[in-house]
C-alpha cells in the first residue's frame, strides 16, 4: 500500500515546499504613523509635511511577514524534550478551510517632493506573495493515504484548494493633491515586471479507491498556470521584461475638523500578463474517468534526497496519462488587493486614536481585519504607536511602531504582532518593517515655485 502514491501526493508536497521557502505580510500600522513617506503606499491621498524625501537605497523599506489560520503548535506536539509530528493531533487542529499567506517586499529606490498643493513620488521595489487555501479533507487524504479506511470504497471530493505565488518588480509613480484644507486625493500608478508565478484556477479531484487492489479511479478538474524562470540564468530571473502588468492605488482623505479625519483607499488593483517560461496544466475532459495504479515514491529519492528532475518528468507523464496534458499558453493573473477604511481622532496634539477596517481580496479567500491603535507624538521628533488587530484567526495581535526624525535622517520600525517572536508556537500573524529615509522640511532646500 505504501507504493500507492498518486499524482496528488506529489503535487501537494511540491506546493507546500514552494510555500515554506517564502516569507512575509501587509501594512496596517503605517496608517497610524504621522509624517512617514511610505504612508502613501496604503493611503495614496496622504500629504506629508516634509518638502523632500529620498529613501536610502535598499533600506528605504524592507518588509516581511505571514498571516495564517495555522500556527507551529498546530503542526507539532512536544513530549518531554522532543517535538513530534502526529497526524491525528494535526488533523484535529485543522479548520474546514485553512489559509497560509506570506509576503515580502524590498524597496530599492524611492523619493518624493512637495510643490505647493501637489505631492509627487516614485519608487522601485520587488514584491513577493504566496497565498494558499487547503481544505481539511485534503490534508487528511494526503496524510493518511488513499488506503485509509475512511477513504476506501468511497467517492472523495478534493476541491476548494488553491495556490497563488507571485514575484514581481514594481515601478511606481504617485501623485496627491490638496483639493482644499479639508480634502486631499491621490493615486499611485504602477508598471509591473513579472518574474515568477504559479496560479491554480482549479485544482480538484474526484477519487475512488478500490478496497481490494487500491486502484484509483479519478476525475479531475485542474487548471494550473506557471511561469518559472531558469534557475541558472540570473538575467532570466531578475530582468525578464516579457511578463508585463499594470496596477493602481487610489484614495481620499477628509478632515472633518482639527481632531477628526477619515480615509478611504483601494490598493494594488491590477494584473500581470505572463508570456515567458510557461507551463500550463489543464484537464481536457472533466467528465472522463481515469484509472491509476500508483508508483513507488521511493524510486524518486537519491540518497534520501528528492530527485526533482526525475520527479518533474514523472509528473508530466502522469498528467498526460490522466488527461491533464502540459502546454505553453499565455495567461493573466490579478494582484492581491485590499480596501482600507480608516478613522483617526486627535483629542490633543500629542495623542492620536485610530481605527482601521481592512478587507484583502485574494484568490480563493477574502481576509477581513479590524485594527485599533493609539499613537503618542513628541512634536515632530518622535512617534510611538501601539495597536491590536482582530482577525478571523486571532483576537490578540498587538503591534508596536516607532518613528524618529534625527536631523535629516528618519527611521521607523514596525512590528505587527510584536509578541509573535516570544510566543512563536502560537503565532498566526507577524510582520516586520524597517525603513530609513532622508527627509528635508526646510523650504530653502528648493526654490519656492
Amino acid at each position: 500500500m505504501k507504493k500507492n502514491r498518486i499524482l496528488n501526493v506529489l503535487m501537494f508536497i511540491n506546493l507546500v515546499l514552494i510555500t515554506c521557502q517564502l516569507q512575509a505580510q501587509n501594512e496596517r500600522s503605517l496608517f497610524f504613523l504621522p509624517d512617514i513617506p511610505q504612508r502613501k503606499l496604503v493611503n495614496p491621498a496622504a500629504f506629508p509635511d516634509h518638502r523632500l524625501y529620498v529613501g536610502v537605497p535598499i533600506l528605504s523599506s524592507l518588509k516581511m511577514g505571514f498571516e495564517n489560520t495555522l500556527c507551529y503548535n498546530d503542526f507539532f506536539i512536544r513530549k518531554g524534550d522532543s517535538i513530534y509530528f502526529e497526524q491525528d493531533y494535526f488533523v484535529n487542529n485543522l479548520k474546514l478551510n485553512n489559509n497560509i499567506n506570506f509576503d515580502l517586499s524590498l524597496e530599492f529606490l524611492s523619493a518624493g517632493i512637495k510643490i505647493k498643493d501637489n505631492y509627487f513620488n516614485f519608487r522601485i521595489a520587488d514584491k513577493m506573495n504566496v497565498n494558499t487555501a487547503i481544505t481539511k479533507e485534503t490534508f487528511q487524504f494526503f496524510l493518511y493515504g488513499n488506503g485509509h479506511s475512511a477513504f476506501l470504497g468511497k467517492d472523495i471530493d478534493l476541491g476548494g484548494n488553491g495556490l497563488n505565488f507571485s514575484y514581481v518588480r514594481e515601478y511606481l509613480l504617485g501623485f496627491s493633491k490638496m483639493i482644499n484644507p479639508q480634502l486631499s486625493m491621490g493615486m499611485n500608478v504602477k508598471y509591473l515586471n513579472g518574474i515568477a508565478n504559479i496560479t491554480s484556477n482549479n485544482f480538484s479531484f474526484l477519487l475512488f479507491t478500490d478496497p481490494v487492489d487500491y486502484t484509483i479511479k479519478m476525475k479531475s478538474n485542474v487548471m494550473v498556470n506557471t511561469s518559472l524562470p531558469n534557475k541558472s540564468d540570473f538575467f532570466d530571473i531578475f530582468f525578464n521584461s516579457e511578463n508585463r502588468g499594470f496596477a493602481f492605488d487610489v484614495g481620499a482623505e477628509y478632515k472633518y475638523n482639527e481632531k477628526l479625519s477619515a480615509t478611504l483607499s483601494a490598493v494594488n488593483v491590477g494584473f500581470v500578463r505572463w508570456k515567458s517560461n510557461l507551463k500550463n496544466y489543464e484537464t481536457l475532459d472533466t467528465t472522463e474517468e481515469f484509472v491509476h495504479e500508483g508508483f513507488p515514491l521511493e524510486d524518486y529519492y537519491d540518497s534520501k534526497t528528492l530527485a526533482s528532475s526525475a520527479l518533474s518528468k514523472a509528473l508530466d507523464s502522469i498528467f498526460y496519462e490522466i488527461g491533464i496534458p502540459t502546454n505553453k499558453k499565455e495567461y493573466r493573473t490579478s494582484l492581491p488587493s485590499w480596501v482600507n477604511i480608516n478613522v483617526n481622532y486627535q483629542p490633543k496634539p500629542s495623542h492620536h486614536v485610530g481605527l482601521l477596517y481592512q478587507s484583502r481580496f485574494i484568490k480563493n479567500q477574502n481576509w477581513n481585519t479590524f485594527t485599533l491603535a493609539y499613537t503618542y507624538s513628541l512634536k515632530d521628533k518622535l512617534h510611538l504607536m501601539f495597536s491590536n488587530t482582530f482577525s478571523k484567526s486571532t483576537l490578540f495581535s498587538p503591534s508596536a511602531a516607532i518613528g524618529a526624525n534625527l536631523g535629516a535622517f528618519q527611521i521607523y520600525l514596525i512590528s505587527e504582532n510584536f509578541v509573535a517572536p516570544f510566543t512563536f508556537g502560537n503565532a498566526k500573524f507577524y510582520s516586520l518593517q524597517l525603513a530609513i529615509n532622508l527627509v528635508f522640511k526646510d523650504e530653502k532646500i528648493l526654490d519656492q515655485p
